[in-house]
């Protein structure tokens, strides 16, 4: 009786797989152009991953998807403000192991054994892709860069004529993409702004500061400068914004002040 030996037909391939997701999360660079301000701020946000990431995802005080790496100049805010950046890395490996054909499909002995090439997509309908495995004594490969979803994989012998056994059992495993986040916190801090319209100078009164005489008037809302402080709530104005009516005595000139 004719064996098919060279008509090569295996029997179908087993895949007993175990599947490792090999991916891991990369490093995000997230900063601000300032992490703190005084009334308000327009934050200049830059960014950039390593390895380069598959996706990002902008949340918390912006949000949208975003590139890989970037920067971006957004609205201006009076208020303290928290902005996360969350990457994904997508790609991971499949490794696949099978147990190899004996015999060709007449039942003669399998001698002319090639290799392998598994046949794979996202599809179990259409496996489109494949990668060829050039060992007829291998039983195992990994196949990598897959992007997060759910692949599917089955085999196929080769022999030394070309010809190709059937699909094993199509298998599939689901790769999850790896993520990782960072947060830039702002903080604007309360602008001090004038609530009185009366300008007075700065005098020493047993070796401490004190208000003097009224010198003049400001317009209500003038900025304060918070680093100079006469008595509870006055704070040093600008010249340029006083009306003087009585020449100062002194070359700082105050105002009461709070928070707006």
């Amino acid at each position: 009786m004719h064996r098919l030996s060279n008509a090569f037909r295996a029997l179908p391939l087993l895949l007993l797989g175990t599947f490792a997701h090999a991916q891991t999360a990369g490093t995000i660079t997230f900063t601000a152009n300032k992490t703190s301000a005084t009334g308000s701020l327009t934050p200049v946000l830059t960014w950039s991953t390593t390895p380069v990431a598959s996706s990002c995802t902008a949340s918390g005080a912006w949000s949208g998807t975003k590139f890989a790496s970037g920067s971006q100049t957004l609205a201006t805010i009076t208020a303290s403000k928290s902005y996360t950046l969350t990457c994904a890395w997508g790609n991971g490996t499949a490794n696949l192991s099978w147990v190899a054909p004996t015999q060709n499909t007449d039942g003669s002995s399998l001698t002319n054994l090639k290799g392998y090439r598994i046949l794979y997509g996202t599809s179990a309908s259409n496996l489109n892709l494949s990668q060829s495995v050039n060992s007829a004594t291998a039983t195992s490969a990994s196949i990598p860069a897959l992007g997060s979803g759910t692949w599917y994989f089955a085999v196929r012998a080769v022999n030394t004529s070309g010809a190709e056994s059937d699909n094993s059992a199509v298998v599939s495993r689901t790769i999850s993409a790896a993520t990782a986040s960072k947060t830039v916190n702002i903080t604007i801090n309360p602008l001090w702004k004038t609530i009185s319209t009366i300008a007075y100078d700065v005098v020493i009164r047993d070796g401490v500061y004190a208000v003097g005489r009224q010198v003049g008037t400001v317009p209500l809302g003038t900025k304060c400068q918070t680093h100079y402080k006469v008595g509870v709530d006055y704070y040093k104005v600008d010249a340029a914004y006083v009306t003087v009516t009585t020449q100062p005595r002194s070359n700082s000139i105050i105002a009461r002040c709070a928070k707006s």
